[in-house]
């Protein structure tokens, strides 16, 4: 399985070379096998032949905030041979799928390496949609964008003010509650935000700024240094761009290229190489916004529900 790993690895990185070299040595490939299984409520399928793994599928049975019960694969977690036919990657998920519908699990996440078409086809195939991009920017080639608003001011909040951000965190959910996203507003998702941002405050490599208009504030971004735990899909000397929003009657006025060419560049100087960000794929003015400053996309959450009458209307 590790070999694997490693192997596919090798693969992503020469799209993607950002992407930590280490993992492609067989024992730390191993290593981060084992934290997927060490993980609660993991179970997983290896598939033979003779006696050589040609593939495995890991997953994690999972109580999500918004969809319920799901169960998630994570990036690490689902690899085949290069030599083997893609469609064993269905013939995979059939086996494992059975039993998850049986346990009441009809929300499948699986988190796919942008550089491998063949698995990103077949999930395709088999019903699961393009739901999140997780990406990355270089701040070594990144430049100040034109088109800022000369209007706003972006200040750092201090550690006693980041309880301030709250405040804004439904701006993004109103925003992907308008088309084409349709994303519903729930009191769930909106407290789970809150949260979130709460659990930011005074944390030990956090930073966050504000653009203000007439003193008020129009937007914001919170910044923290990257989760060694995801060191696979994270360069060295990167931060995670955790939520940025701009207020929704503002947008298209040149705020998020203020604070973005303000903030990125303190995080330049900061000695950060990397910021790391995500995006719903639904969301039409991130999908643009992102990538136009820079930002590569190395990984795509694909997602698929299931209906859940299957349990009683299988024609047994």
């Amino acid at each position: 399985m590790a070999a694997l790993l490693a192997t596919r690895h090798q693969e992503e990185r020469r799209r993607f070379p950002f992407l930590q070299q280490r993992f492609e040595e067989v024992g730390q490939a191993e290593q981060r096998l084992w934290e997927e299984m060490r993980k609660p409520y993991v179970g997983g399928l290896v598939t033979l032949r003779d006696d050589d793994v040609i593939g495995y599928l890991l997953y994690e049975y999972r109580q999500d905030v918004t969809r319920g019960r799901t169960v998630y694969v994570g990036y690490p977690s689902f690899v085949m041979h290069e030599d083997e036919h893609p469609r064993l990657a269905r013939l995979m998920y059939t086996e494992v799928g059975a039993e998850w519908i049986r346990n009441g699990y009809f929300e499948h996440v699986v988190d796919a390496p942008v550089g491998n078409d063949e698995l990103i086809l077949e999930l395709l195939e088999q019903s699961f949609r393009f739901e999140q991009r997780f990406a990355a920017l270089s701040l070594e080639n990144y430049r100040a964008q034109p088109g800022e608003n000369s209007l706003v001011k972006v200040k750092e909040l201090k550690a006693d003010e980041q309880q301030m951000l709250r405040k804004m965190a439904p701006w993004n959910s109103m925003h992907q509650a308008k088309a084409p996203a349709w994303k519903p507003i729930t009191q769930e998702a909106l407290d789970a935000e809150r949260d979130m941002l709460s659990a930011y405050e005074g944390k030990e490599g956090t930073r966050s700024w504000v653009a203000e208009q007439d003193d008020a504030p129009v937007a914001f971004h919170l910044f923290t240094t990257a989760d060694a735990r995801h060191a696979m899909t994270t360069p060295d000397q990167a931060a995670v761009l955790v939520q940025a929003a701009t207020n929704i009657e503002l947008r298209g006025q040149g705020i998020g290229k203020s604070i973005a060419n303000h903030s990125f560049t303190q995080m330049k100087k900061a000695g950060y190489e990397y910021l790391m960000t995500d995006w719903y794929t639904a969301n039409h003015l991130a999908s643009y916004f992102w990538p136009k400053l820079g930002f590569r996309s190395y990984m795509i959450r694909m997602a698929r529900s299931v209906d859940a009458r299957i349990a009683w209307a299988d024609g047994q």
